[in-house]
C-alpha cells in the first residue's frame, strides 16, 4: 500500500479528524514512478550581511536597480556582495512594518504614520495634507502615490510626488468600514482593502480624486490588518479577513473570492483573538517551480502552496518554524543580480535580530541552527499485521554523516508508539533503502510519522507498507 505524505491525518483531543501539516517542509509536483510528487525539507537560511536592527520592510527597484530596506530606524541599501550603506543621516522613527512603493522618479515608503520619499540622493519626510491622519499604506499607480490613513484615500499630484492638493481625497463608501490597505491590479485598477469589503477604482481624472469607484464591483470580503494581503500575480490576491457574518480566514481573490483555508488552518486561527490577528503579515515567494504564500502570525508561520494546491485540486498548507519561534525570516525580495558573483536569489530580513540572510537550497539549517522537520501519512485501514515499510526517498545527498530519521506509528491517530531510528544513507550512497521490518499488529488503523533534525536536505515521496 502506498501512502503519501503531503497531507497527513491525526485525531484531536475533541475527537475530530484533522490534517497534519508538514513541518519545515515543502511539496513538489513531480512524477516519480507511481508517485505524483514529493516533500523536501524547506530551504535553509545563510547569513548574507548585517543590518542595523529588526527588519521593517524592503523593495527591489528595477527602475534604479537597487535593493533597499528599512532596517531598524535606518534606511539602507544592500549591494550584491552584501555591502550595507545608510542612505540617509535621518532616523526613521517607530518599529512598525513599513509599506514600500516606487515610481519612475523615486522609492517611497510609509512608516510610523509618515510618508518618506527617496529621490536617489535625499530621503525626505514629506509633509502630509491638512486633515490627514497617520498613513498606514501606500501604492503607486498611473503617476500617483496613493495613501490611506484608515478613513480616506489621498493622492500626490502628477506634477510633483511631494505635493498634495488641498481637499483631494476620497472615501471607500460601499460600506461604513475602515480602509486598512491599498493595492493595484494587473490592469491598473486601484483597490481599497476595507475591513469587510474590497472596492476597485478606475482612473477617471476626477477633480477631487483621480479615481472613482467601479459600480457593482465590490467584493464582500475584507482584511483584518494592513499586511493581511499579498499579490500573487495573474490578478490574484491572498487575503486574511472576511465579512461581518463570520470569523476571519484565508481567501483567494480574483473577480470573486474562494476560501483556501482548511479545518486545520481554521483550528490554528481559533487559538488567537481577533485583536492578535490584526498583526498578521502575508508575503509571497514566486520561484520557477513554487508559489508560496507565507503567513506570519504571532505564534505560527503558515504557508499556502499555490502551485501544488492547483495541481492537486485541494488546499495544501505547511507550517514552518525556527525552533520554538515562528519562522524568523521576513520581507523577502528577489534580487536579480549575481549575488556574491553567483546566481540571483531571495534575500530576507529578520524578526529576531539585525541579520540579513539568503535563502539556500543546499541546507535546511537556519544560520547554522538545526531545525526539526516532520510529516505524517494519512491514517488508513489496515486490519492485520504490517510486515515492513519502506520510506521512498532520494538518499545519498545529505552532507551529514550517519544521518537518520525517526519513525513512529499509530493504531488510532491519537497516540504514537516509540520512535525507531532509520539510517538515511551517507553522501554518495544513492542505492540506500530506508526499510523498517516487523512493525506489528494494526487491527484497525495504521499511520506513520517521520521526523528528523539535521542540517542535510531530505526528500521523501511517500511510504510503502506490506501486510501479511
Amino acid at each position: 500500500m502506498k501512502l503519501p505524505l503531503v497531507k497527513g491525518t491525526k485525531v484531536s483531543n475533541i475527537a475530530e479528524w484533522r490534517d497534519f501539516l508538514p513541518l519545515n517542509m515543502v511539496g513538489f509536483s513531480q512524477s516519480i514512478g507511481d508517485w505524483t510528487g514529493f516533500l523536501r525539507t524547506s530551504d535553509g537560511l545563510v547569513s548574507y550581511t548585517t543590518g542595523t536592527g529588526i527588519d521593517r520592510g524592503a523593495i527591489w527597484s528595477d527602475r534604479f536597480k537597487t535593493h533597499v530596506r528599512l532596517s531598524g530606524q535606518t534606511f539602507i541599501e544592500v549591494d550584491q556582495f552584501g555591502g550595507v550603506v545608510s542612505l540617509s543621516g535621518t532616523s526613521v522613527p517607530g518599529s512598525d512594518q513599513a509599506q514600500f512603493a516606487n515610481s519612475f522618479n523615486s522609492i517611497a515608503f510609509v512608516a510610523d504614520g509618515d510618508y518618506w520619499r527617496w529621490d536617489t540622493s535625499t530621503l525626505t519626510n514629506v509633509t502630509k495634507p491638512v486633515g490627514a491622519g497617520d498613513f498606514i499604506d501606500m501604492v503607486w499607480i498611473d503617476g500617483y502615490y496613493i495613501f490611506t490613513d484608515g478613513e480616506n484615500l489621498w493622492n500626490t499630484t502628477l506634477a510633483d510626488e511631494a505635493v498634495f492638493n488641498a481637499n483631494e481625497r476620497a472615501g471607500s463608501d460601499f460600506a461604513p468600514d475602515e480602509i486598512l490597505g491599498v493595492g493595484r491590479t494587473t490592469d491598473n485598477k486601484l483597490l481599497a482593502f476595507n475591513r469587510y469589503t474590497i472596492d476597485p477604482f478606475y482612473n477617471n481624472d476626477g477633480a477631487l480624486f483621480p479615481f472613482a469607484r467601479i459600480p457593482n464591483a465590490s467584493i464582500p470580503i475584507g482584511i483584518v490588518g494592513t499586511n493581511a494581503k499579498a499579490n500573487i500575480g495573474d490578478g490574484r490576491w491572498v487575503v486574511f479577513g472576511g465579512g461581518k457574518e463570520y470569523s476571519p480566514t484565508f481567501f483567494m481573490l480574483t473577480n470573486s473570492y474562494s476560501k483556501i483555508s482548511t479545518k486545520e488552518i481554521d483550528s490554528i486561527i481559533d487559538t488567537y483573538s481577533d485583536y492578535e490577528l490584526v498583526n498578521i503579515s502575508i508575503e509571497y515567494r514566486d520561484t520557477r517551480d513554487q508559489g508560496l504564500v507565507i503567513c506570519h502570525l504571532p505564534r505560527h508561520t503558515l504557508v499556502y502552496d499555490v502551485r501544488l494546491s492547483g495541481t492537486l485540486g485541494e488546499p495544501i498548507w505547511y507550517e514552518w518554524n525556527s525552533g520554538l519561534n515562528p519562522w524568523r525570516a521576513r520581507n523577502g525580495i528577489y534580487d536579480p543580480r549575481n549575488i556574491n558573483n553567483t546566481t540571483s536569489g531571495w534575500i530576507y530580513g529578520d524578526s529576531i535580530d539585525s541579520t540579513i540572510g539568503k535563502l539556500d537550497q543546499t541546507v535546511s539549517a537556519q544560520y547554522g541552527e538545526i531545525v526539526e522537520f516532520e510529516c505524517n501519512t494519512p491514517i488508513v485501514r489496515a486490519g492485520g499485521t504490517v510486515d515492513n515499510c519502506e520510506i521512498v526517498s532520494a538518499p545519498g545527498h545529505s552532507s551529514v554523516t550517519d544521518d537518520v530519521v525517526f519513525l513512529s506509528t499509530t493504531k488510532d491517530g491519537a497516540l504514537f508508539g516509540p520512535e525507531v531510528m532509520v539510517p538515511r544513507g551517507n553522501s554518495g550512497d544513492y542505492q540506500h533503502r530506508m526499510i523498517k521490518r516487523r512493525l506489528g499488529d494494526y487491527p484497525r488503523w495504521f499511520g506513520m510519522k517521520i521526523r528528523g533534525k539535521s542540517a542535510g536536505v531530505f526528500s521523501v515521496a511517500g511510504v510503502e507498507i506490506n501486510e501479511f
